[in-house]
């Protein structure tokens, strides 16, 4: 009895030791975690790893928007996009036609195709309460076999992807409350590449100082006119049930969030028309129109015309030169349509479908 008395007596302060343990170790998780952000935006130039590579910028500026109340314009897509609109760009055009200050972000996600997007919008973009999401789109992104492809796949196995494809939305909100909370969630791919001596700090393929505080990627120079990338990424183009599926839902996560979104078809070199015939344009818009969402057609004869050749990075991306134009442009139409103001000059080569 008195053995047991003893036992008995001494649990309650071995539950005290394990809760003050306990707390010793989440306190010290704080201070460290405080400590990485800090230190490391003063030790390397690299973003946290939660993306492949780009555009982290602007995926924590909208982040950023809606902690302040922000309600912003937010422009998501492809490489393409990321390269093709400048908000600052955009901001400044809108102020200049119409007097009004606008709030615009690029969340833009190199490699993205419908199935991404399908994830991105409905459990990051829109719970970020935009004010519109306009949503830049090309052929390759809606090719049935793009929709699983290695960017794709690489997108889903990031922190963030795997996040916003998450089926749980009590995983989801916490993984993305980490991303934005913890340092040392933010940045463990990176902590894990450096402790394993995978890579150097700072050896990451590409300058993050490209990408500006809004989520634009400048590019300033030429690549090359390489049919490659419209043959083997663009055509021939064909639909699959899956992806009439995609834009389906993605037209309905729209609607039914009450969010005003818009399919942006981003324009081509005109070369890129030497390989892309009419039944391959006729199929990828019947495919568009499947969203029941506005089109703003900036791909037309007119456009690439337009634009011209010192315009383009490549056949499918613009260069700083062409980004500065076709962000005005973008403006431009937005401008008619929400603050009713007649668009003028070259940005009317635009089709617009409601």
């Amino acid at each position: 009895m008195h053995r047991l008395f003893i036992q008995d007596s001494e649990s309650p302060r071995t539950i005290s030791k394990l809760l003050v343990l306990i707390l010793g170790v989440f306190i010290g998780l704080i201070v460290v975690d405080r400590a990485l952000g800090w230190i490391l935006p003063r030790l390397t130039i690299e973003p946290p790893f939660i993306l492949r590579l780009q555009n982290v910028q602007g995926i924590e500026r909208l982040w950023s928007m809606n902690g302040a109340n922000t309600k912003p314009i937010v422009f998501t897509g492809s490489s393409e996009m990321h390269m093709g609109i400048s908000p600052h760009v955009f901001n400044d055009q809108i102020k200049t036609t119409t007097g009004e200050t606008v709030n615009s972000v690029n969340v833009s996600i190199w490699g993205s195709v419908a199935a991404i997007q399908h994830d991105l919008i409905p459990n990051l973009i829109v719970p970020s309460h935009p004010q519109v999401v306009i949503y830049g789109v090309e052929m390759r992104a809606l090719l049935p076999a793009a929709q699983n492809g290695i960017e794709a796949n690489d997108f889903w196995n990031k922190p963030l992807g795997y996040a916003v494809s998450s089926q749980s939305s009590i995983e989801r909100s916490v993984l993305l409350w980490l991303m934005q909370n913890s340092n040392l969630f933010r940045y463990r791919d990176n902590l894990r590449e450096w402790l394993t001596t995978k890579r150097e700090i700072n050896q990451i393929g590409y300058s993050p100082t490209a990408v500006d505080d809004l989520g634009y990627f400048y590019e300033s120079g030429f690549l090359d006119r390489d049919p490659d990338v419209i043959t083997k990424e663009f055509v021939p183009f064909t639909a699959s049930e899956q992806t009439r599926q995609l834009m389906t839902d993605i037209g309905a996560t729209c609607k039914q969030s009450g969010v005003q979104c818009i399919l942006l078809n981003l324009p081509l070199h005109e070369m890129a028309y030497q390989y892309i015939k009419a039944e391959d344009v006729a199929v990828y818009q019947s495919v568009l129109k499947q969203a029941g969402l506005p089109i703003w057609n900036f791909d037309t004869e007119r456009c690439r015309t337009a634009l011209g050749d010192a315009s383009f990075y490549n056949l499918n991306h613009l260069n700083a030169a062409g980004a500065e134009i076709f962000s005005k442009w973008v403006a431009n139409v937005y401008a008619q349509v929400f603050f009713k103001r007649p668009v003028q000059g070259n940005a009317t080569c635009a089709e617009l479908n409601s």
